[in-house]
């Protein structure tokens, strides 16, 4: 669902993905101070999964290099009612996608599908918003955060501290899923203001082939996961599970082994 954001037909991943997949809306808005770029995110519901679903993209253009801009420049903003501090770039995003429809289709969803987890995933940016929104939505007391599944893919570090903390003591389920030297996971870095990850990470130092083995790090910024790296590969980033993330494009046929 992280790669079925970067398609104009996300609908047919739904469709493809689950047995009984009903795809809600997507929203679509400008990226903060990229006005030429848009950030995006859409709602959807497996009821053969029990699980209403929101996926998140990021910008499709200069995001990392605008992510730096903003983390040199601007100190982490407070947020959640000030239990934690996150990059303004993020939580604008994050925010115009959510007021301009997502939050409305969401409580549609969670109202006509009562007793439902809640999944929530994105990759890159889309990874640091889908952060965000499960933050927002369980502190919000929108959702029961122990139905809550976060699930991100190459996420930058997305906020400080305290952030960090929010999360670890908030979910009981959130996965950071990180590609062997993945460049992203690794900024901004942790000098500037103190950005922090929060756990839990699972790392594959390798292809990620099928049957390849991942390490599990259930702390923050273990040194036994890619903070034991120095090395940053660009293009570990566009790999995950041995698909770009541009794999989504015309549908994801034969990607879920259970339908």
């Amino acid at each position: 669902m992280a790669a079925a954001t970067f398609s104009s037909n996300p609908e047919l991943c739904v469709k493809d993905n689950f047995k009984q997949g009903e795809f809600k809306r997507s929203i679509e808005v400008q990226c903060d101070h990229i006005k030429a770029d848009t950030c995006l995110g859409f709602s959807a519901v497996s009821h053969s999964d029990k699980a209403i679903i929101l996926s998140f993209r990021g910008s499709e253009n200069s995001e990392v290099s605008q992510e730096v801009i903003d983390a040199i420049i601007e100190r982490p903003i407070s947020a959640f009612g000030g239990k934690g501090k996150v990059l303004d770039y993020f939580l604008t995003a994050f925010t115009d996608v959510w007021k301009n429809g997502m939050k409305d289709d969401f409580l549609s969803l969670k109202n006509g599908n009562p007793g439902y987890e809640l999944w929530v995933t994105g990759h890159s940016l889309g990874a640091a918003m889908a952060s965000i929104a499960a933050t927002t939505i369980a502190t919000s007391n929108y959702f029961d955060a122990n139905k809550i599944k976060l699930v991100t893919y190459g996420q930058p570090r997305t906020g400080d501290k305290t952030y960090a903390a929010l999360v670890d003591t908030t979910f009981p389920y959130a996965i950071r899923v990180v590609h062997k030297f993945d460049i992203v996971p690794q900024i901004p870095p942790r000098f500037l203001y103190g950005y922090h990850h929060h756990k839990s990470e699972v790392w594959y130092n390798n292809d990620m082939a099928v049957g390849d083995p991942w390490i599990e790090c259930d702390e923050d910024e273990s040194k036994k996961c890619s903070d034991s790296e120095t090395t940053v590969v660009g293009s570990d980033h566009d790999y995950y599970y041995g698909v770009t993330v541009g794999m989504a494009s015309y549908g994801c046929k034969g990607w879920n082994p259970y339908v």
